[in-house]
């Protein structure tokens, strides 16, 4: 039973998030709701005095939190006190308590940092959604979907230098690197916590093991692929989109929301009955959305009827349809039949404590476009499984690199980035050096959040390990199994933050995730 002071916390909570999610909503949308930012100010203030009048043990409150962080599992008379800290941490990060951000100024990026990111990431934003070829303007997604579909090699080097502000607007011009910066600050954070370990604690995982593992990965990929040309870096989409160019003309734009709908009906989790919103097409009323998102309408609440369902949106720009922009659709859809599962009291009915399995959660169902099976069915045309898989893990590889490049360059700053992406991709991927292209600066994530690429990493690992366990217990779901939500929402979705990732996945595994199932999908490519 929870102390009553904790219940009339979240109830303050549970307003304060659902204000600050259509405000967020409302932002994304380009609609406006007179006084929202108001009314959300005012319920953090209340939520503050609510948290206020909680008398909990501070030292407990922390215990808690610190037994979270390791990946520990937390017993349940501490419910009460995890939640205050998930509430006080939120309220902290939403700007309603500033003696708090005052307190905890050394976990903070201070404002120069701050500062710096703001900046970088305005001009990467701006850039990347105006990039100049051919006296055409495009974003860097359409340009990287003009490389997977560009027949002429000259034409793809083109349009691959065309992507260089947007380089630039990272990296500058190499000596006055914008990007070396912002690491230097957030170098020094890692040294005394970095987010690569927490999320490895939260997974079970100890930190030792990560770059162990993805190194395994790539040395993988490198004996799959051994044997080929050399690959300049403007023809990486084109040799690894064999299977979009084929199978383009089944996926035409207009399909691609029925085609999701009905996979996913097919397992027993409807988009539509289960209240998913989405705003995925073009509009002339608010710009491009640069990466589709899934984001919380509204949050799970427990009624005397039952509990009412979390209402997920997905957002994004769809333009041109194909295989790419569908497995993007399902992937996000998986976060939004994610989001739908929750069911958790206010404080837990939240993301999991791990973007890595967050990530990874919504993969189960979008590795399904690289199996030949699958397209077949639902497609009617497919292509042979050692093509599709290596198309679609060629993005992962990528990943790979992102990870592993972060983590290299926050453990000896002092490296030249794009020696350090140069190395990695010549060894492991089989691309011509470049020492001279900062190619690696075309994610935004690298700025908005570092450390957050091992989720990419990390989220393929967990996701082959958690499609091979529901395998094991259910069978394939290539064509459909009317149960498959139903079950995966009891073993995995429905926790939110009520139970560690950790936990989670030792619960559904029996064990600490392992690479060991991706590395046999990607030897399915050899």
């Amino acid at each position: 039973m929870s102390d009553p002071a904790v219940t009339a916390a979240e109830r303050c909570y549970l307003h304060a998030r659902e204000l600050a999610d259509r405000l967020e909503l409302a932002e994304a949308l380009g609609t406006a709701e007179p006084g929202l930012a108001e009314d959300a100010a005012a319920s953090r203030a209340r939520l503050l005095a609510a948290l206020s009048a909680v008398d909990l043990d501070t030292d407990d409150v922390t215990r808690a939190a610190a037994d979270r962080q390791a990946g520990c599992s937390v017993p349940p008379d501490t419910a009460d006190r995890r939640a205050v800290e998930i509430m006080r941490r939120w309220v902290e990060a939403a700007g309603g308590d500033p003696a708090a951000s005052v307190q905890h100024s050394q976990a903070r990026p201070d404002a120069e940092c701050e500062a710096l990111r703001d900046t970088i990431e305005r001009d990467y934003s701006a850039r990347q959604a105006a990039v100049e070829h051919d006296g055409r303007t495009s974003t860097r997604l359409a340009v990287l979907g003009s490389l997977g579909d560009e027949p002429d090699p000259e034409r793809r080097r083109r349009l691959f230098h065309a992507l260089r502000p947007v380089w630039q607007s990272i990296d500058g011009d190499g000596d006055d690197s914008p990007y070396r910066r912002l690491l230097a600050h957030s170098a020094r954070r890692w040294a005394h916590g970095s987010p690569v370990a927490a999320n490895a604690a939260a997974l079970g995982m100890a930190v030792s093991e990560v770059e162990p593992a993805l190194v395994a990965i790539l040395e993988t990929w490198r004996v799959v692929t051994a044997g080929g040309p050399p690959i300049e870096p403007w023809d990486w989409w084109h040799t690894y989109g064999t299977t979009a160019r084929a199978l383009r003309a089944a996926v035409p734009l207009h399909r691609l929301r029925p085609l999701s709908d009905a996979y996913h009906a097919a397992l027993g989790a409807n988009p539509v009955e289960l209240g998913v919103h989405y705003d995925v097409t073009a509009r002339t009323d608010r710009p491009p959305v640069p990466v589709a998102y899934t984001t919380f309408g509204s949050r799970p609440r427990e009624t005397a009827g039952g509990w009412t369902r979390a209402v997920p949106w997905v957002l994004g720009t769809y333009t041109a349809g194909g295989l790419g922009e569908l497995t993007e659709l399902i992937h996000e859809t998986g976060h939004a039949l994610h989001v739908a599962a929750i069911a958790a009291r206010p404080a837990f009915a939240d993301w999991p404590d791990s973007d890595a399995l967050t990530e990874a959660i919504a993969e189960l169902t979008a590795l399904d476009t690289a199996e030949p099976a699958w397209q077949e069915h639902w497609l009617g045309v497919s292509v042979p499984a050692r093509t599709a898989l290596r198309d679609r893990y060629a993005d992962v590889m990528l990943d790979v690199c992102w990870a592993l490049f972060e983590i290299r360059l926050h453990a000896d700053s002092a490296r030249r980035p794009n020696d350090v992406w140069t190395e990695l991709t010549s060894t492991y991927l089989g691309v011509t050096a470049h020492p001279e292209l900062s190619w690696w600066a075309m994610r935004g994530q690298l700025v908005q959040e570092p450390g957050y690429m091992v989720n990419y990493a990390l989220g393929p690992i967990l996701a082959a390990d958690l499609r091979a366990a529901v395998r094991a217990a259910r069978g394939d779901w290539t064509t459909g199994d009317p149960g498959w939500y139903a079950w995966v929402s009891e073993h995995l979705y429905r926790f939110g933050l009520a139970r560690s990732s950790g936990d989670v996945l030792r619960d559904l595994l029996g064990r600490p995730p392992s690479a060991d199932a991706l590395l046999a999908e990607l030897y399915r490519a050899a």
